[in-house]
């Protein structure tokens, strides 16, 4: 009789049984591990402080990643710690958008509050070049 067929003696355990077993357990286990990885990403991108800022939630993403032995707990710690909120930037963005836009307004041929400013420089301009050239009114 061929190896796998034989009667097994006493004590022994067919090879297709330990096969099953051991193809059993690594489905098992496979099964576990992507369960616990999946709960510490979740745990550490969802915690408080990290979850919706877009930067500290990139860097507890790859501390997950570089760091596999760091609980999910431990990344959203340390990257509350040492990873400043987004929103703190945003803030400093958007006092500037709001200190930009009334010079931008000054660029734009009848735009902005300060637009009949704008045209009276404009017009200075005009005819000052048009004094110092010798240029009449009626050109232009």
């Amino acid at each position: 009789m061929s190896g796998q067929n034989a009667p097994a003696a006493a004590g022994t355990i067919l090879q297709a049984d330990h096969d099953a077993a051991v193809a059993a357990a690594e489905t098992k286990g496979h099964a576990a591990g992507v369960a616990a990885e999946s709960k510490r990403l979740s745990t550490a991108l969802g915690a408080e402080g990290v979850k919706g800022d877009g930067g500290r939630m990139a860097a507890a993403f790859d501390l997950v990643a570089k760091s596999p032995a760091m609980s999910g707990e431990d990344v959203a710690a340390f990257v509350v710690a040492n990873v400043s909120e987004a929103k703190a930037a945003a803030a400093k963005a958007d006092a500037y958008e709001k200190s930009r836009l009334p010079a931008a307004g000054l660029a734009q041929p009848g735009g902005g509050k300060n637009a009949d400013a704008s045209k009276e420089a404009a017009n200075r301009i005009l005819a000052n070049y048009r004094a110092s050239t010798g240029a009449s009114a009626k050109q232009g």
